[in-house]
């Protein structure tokens, strides 16, 4: 590979941008948010076209993983934006955290300069030669257990999702103890409840499922 843009790229390039001008448009206009998805996905798909080329082939698995975490990440945010006031700051901080990491995450695997510059600096602390191997299977892991806990926080909220995926991480991942796991998947609950729901008043999202149960029981 030797890093010039390919006719391809540049194309996928300026669709890109294309679609990302479409959906300010549309955003300006006022269109429903399910609308705007078609310029935001049109835009996923286009730079996931040119940036394939800019990538070596045995790290295409890592491109279309990363962006796969993307798509999910902008339909998490899609759907925190249904919620109402202050309870979807907090998911649209994950999402959005989210959505930021996979772009870097997508920028680092790139035969680029800026692929390069992120990769020394957020692989400064890494095996060199991990960073250059990318092992999918791990990042596969890892990202399906995070994505997992982001989908189950979305469903039963962050009292119920937070405790138990800590539990789990902690017993199943650090091979703690079951007791020791257990405490601090209480610890987890405790501290949550304390820091956001007493002392700062801040109601935490309480899961779609879990909504829906305690508004059906309560109706």
């Amino acid at each position: 590979m030797n890093g010039a843009l390919s006719p391809r790229a540049m194309v996928s390039g300026l669709g890109f941008f294309a679609a990302m001008a479409a959906f300010l448009v549309m955003l300006d206009l006022g269109f429903h948010r399910t609308v705007l998805l078609i310029p935001v996905g049109c835009a996923w798909a286009v730079a996931l076209i040119g940036l394939r080329p800019m990538v070596e082939k045995e790290h295409h698995g890592a491109l279309y993983f990363a962006f796969g975490i993307m798509a999910l990440m902008i339909f998490f945010i899609h759907e925190t934006y249904e919620m109402k006031g202050k309870v979807r700051t907090f998911p649209l901080i994950i999402g959005y955290s989210g959505a930021v990491l996979s772009a870097l995450d997508i920028a680092s695997v790139t035969e680029t300069a800026v692929g390069r510059f992120v990769t020394r600096v957020l692989g400064a602390m890494l095996d060199p030669k991990e960073i250059k191997q990318r092992r999918v299977t791990r990042e596969l892991i890892v990202f399906a257990v995070m994505s997992l806990g982001v989908l189950s926080i979305w469903l039963f909220g962050f009292l119920i999702a937070s405790p138990i995926f800590v539990f789990l991480w902690v017993l199943i991942g650090g091979g703690k103890s079951l007791k020791m796991s257990l405490y601090v998947g209480i610890a987890t609950l405790v501290f949550i409840v304390g820091l956001f729901e007493m002392v700062l008043k801040y109601e935490l999202f309480r899961g779609v499922v879990t909504i829906w149960i305690m508004e059906t029981i309560f109706e």
